[in-house]
């Protein structure tokens, strides 16, 4: 993974560092070491050429900070590219070591590498007259060339003999322990190769990791550097003195931080600062990592594939075989689905749809009943009113206008004079079943009651008469609710949208953003170094102390490494302003030959403190937090305010958390 060419740009900014200037540090060292040599000889010969040196040693100064800043850069750059190469390796082992399925299917695709180095180790051992048989040890070492370095991690008890059972033992228990002994061996045996091959990824990974952290290391130191070397570019005016004395600590602290065993080859050196300038020059062009040649990349992309490539073509043809071969079941089941399909449709989709129209258009008086209709409860009604007319008409000899009455009562349900002669006859039940009017007033309550019973049905049949499309819907919804969701799956196949592909990059690449802000804040928050410095500067405590302790070297590169991933998601992903610019562009200065290096330093160094900048795009204030994290002139609880402030005001806009 290649840094964010704009990190190295932004923060070597202040040191007049401009990326699109072209400057070859070995053409400026041959420069430097021939103005050295011409300063001797004037020296030598005792020439008084004063304006002449005087305009040397302006060039030999700027040639000596450019070769600097650019040499500074070059390591920044490189370091950092290699530590994110590191990273993204171990990322993808950690993967493989996560499942047991991968870390077979990762020996599956180095099979045939392992295999070839098995052979070639037995070609080499057979040309050997000593060597007699083949060992497991030299098979495994062959197959798993990481059990070579590390013989300690070879388990030999897996190939034990099986015992044999001795005299003085039960022979059946003995028998029973020798099956299971065997059965346990066999099972080990299958799982010996994942168990090493599930080893190698781990020490692949913890290998990767230890070169991340040696890189981030060197990151730290390098960006911890910046106010020193910032401080030697603008010594020009205000220390000219300690320049000197200046730059040789500078230098020191350069080789100490990218290769400290070259400090050790500089006793011989007559000049201890062109020598160390040019020993910086040199590394940064040697600067870089072979992860293929260690052993620790990933396979190529042709080892991945070949298993895919080599099985994929005859499974292909024998799927397509079977499934031709099998073509009746397979039209007999795409029948049934279209008739399925077909049902769930008309009886399930449009019939329900047509029953709610129909509903909502036909009105609540001309719809028919659905447990009684009003025919049926008004002829029940003048049944009752005919047969208590005619039994009042016939023995209680009632008048017209009480016969009137009597219809009127009945209407509002009142029975009493059909209850009382009901009582009366009781009194004498066999007399009055066979002369009397008992079995009339019996069946005019049977009538009643068949009226009672109407009158619910019909309060119940406008009960759901009123909620007839509540119910019509209820029978509708379950098969819309089928129909908007394998409607919705199938549509973002299909034509995925703008917020299908997701806001800011996806989900996936905010959750990325989301761990890797995760892991800025917890190494604020874990890193020792405040707490250290501290203790140390117990007697010098200020009010400004606890905010100007700064993080360790580690947690610093570790601390770029996330800020860069945070940076290539922002600038990929994250909108700008409707005219792009920049961050701080205005503050760019580029270094003409010849310029005045010091206060062209002091100029831009004051430009980028300056806090007028005004951010006018999500990217630009996203950004600029991120500068404020990489700053290494702000302590550990100032960084972590500013951790809180990204938390409070992307949370939920970038990081899909809210806070």
């Amino acid at each position: 993974m290649a840094p964010s060419p704009s990190f190295v740009r932004d923060f070597v900014k202040p040191l007049t560092f401009h990326p699109h200037v072209k400057f070859d540090p070995k053409h400026a060292l041959a420069r430097l070491q021939e103005l050295r040599g011409n300063e001797e000889q004037s020296r030598a010969v005792g020439l008084a050429r004063q304006t002449q040196d005087e305009r040397h040693e302006e060039e030999e100064d700027e040639l000596t900070r450019q070769i600097l800043v650019s040499v500074y850069a070059q390591f920044l750059e490189s370091t950092l590219s290699q530590a994110l190469e590191a990273e993204t390796e171990a990322e993808w082992w950690s993967d493989v070591e996560r499942t047991r399925w991968r870390v077979f299917w990762y020996l599956i695709q180095t099979l045939p590498s392992r295999v070839s180095n098995l052979l070639q180790t037995t070609t080499k051992a057979a040309e050997n007259i000593r060597w007699s048989t083949p060992r497991p040890e030299v098979i495994f070492t062959s197959f798993f060339p990481h059990l070579k370095q590390r013989r300690y991690l070879y388990r030999s008890e897996t190939f034990q003999k099986l015992r044999l059972p001795g005299p003085s033992f039960n022979i059946r228990k003995e028998l029973v322990q020798s099956i299971r002994n065997f059965l346990q061996t066999i099972h080990k045996m299958l799982l010996v190769p994942l168990h090493y091959t599930l080893q190698e990824v781990s020490l692949k990974k913890q290998e990767l990791l230890r070169i991340r952290d040696d890189r981030a290391r060197t990151i730290g130191s390098l960006v911890l550097l910046r106010p020193e070397v910032q401080k030697f570019l603008e010594s020009k005016v205000s220390l000219p003195d300690n320049e000197p004395g200046q730059l040789m600590h500078l230098t020191r602290d350069l080789l100490l931080a990218v290769n400290p065993e070259s400090v050790q080859d500089e006793h011989n050196a007559s000049d201890f600062t062109l020598f160390r300038l040019s020993t910086l020059a040199n590394l940064s062009q040697r600067n870089s990592l072979q992860l293929h040649t260690l052993g620790l990349s990933r396979p190529s992309r042709l080892t991945r594939l070949w298993p895919r490539l080599v099985f994929g073509p005859p499974l292909l043809v024998y799927s397509t075989y079977y499934l031709y071969s099998s073509r009746g079941t397979l039209l007999n089941f795409v029948y049934d689905a279209k008739d399925v399909f077909n049902g769930f449709i008309v009886d399930w989709c449009v019939k329900p749809l047509a029953g709610v129209l129909d509903t909502v258009k036909t009105s609540k008086s001309d719809q028919a009943g659905w447990l009684v209709t009003k025919e049926g409860v008004q002829a029940d009604y003048d049944s009752l009113e005919r047969m208590a007319r005619s039994l009042a008409s016939d023995h209680l000899r009632y008048t017209p206008s009480q016969l009137d009455e009597l219809s009127a009562r009945i209407r509002l349900g009142d029975l009493t004079p059909v209850l009382k002669l009901y009582e009366e006859d009781i009194k004498s039940p066999f007399k009055s079943a066979v002369g009397g009017t008992l079995l009339r007033t019996v069946f005019i309550q049977v009538q009643k009651a068949k009226v009672d019973l109407d009158q619910a049905l019909s309060g119940i049949d406008r009960l759901m008469k009123s909620q007839e499309l509540t119910f019509a819907f209820v029978g509708l919804s379950p098969a819309m609710a089928i129909v908007y969701v394998v409607g919705g799956y199938l549509r973002r196949i299909i034509w995925p949208s703008d917020h299908d592909k997701g806001k800011y990059g996806g989900s996936k690449a905010r959750e990325r953003v989301f761990w890797a802000m995760r892991r800025v804040e917890r190494l604020l928050v874990l890193d020792q170094s405040s707490s250290r410095d501290a203790v140390a500067n117990n007697l010098n405590l200020n009010a400004n102390g606890a905010s100007s302790t700064h993080p360790s070297a580690l947690t610093t590169g570790l601390l770029i490494l996330s800020l860069t991933q945070l940076r290539t998601y922002a600038e990929k992903y994250l909108p700008s302003s409707s005219t792009p610019q920049d961050h701080g562009s205005s503050s760019t200065v580029a270094v003409p030959s010849g310029s005045n290096i010091g206060s062209t330093a002091a100029a831009t160094t004051s430009s980028s403190n300056s806090f007028s900048f005004s951010a006018t795009s999500l990217r630009e204030a996203f950004l600029e937090d991120l500068s404020d994290l990489q700053d290494p002139e702000l302590g550990v609880d100032q960084k972590r305010m500013v951790v809180e402030r990204m938390w409070r005001c992307w949370g939920e806009t970038v990081f899909g958390r809210a806070n």
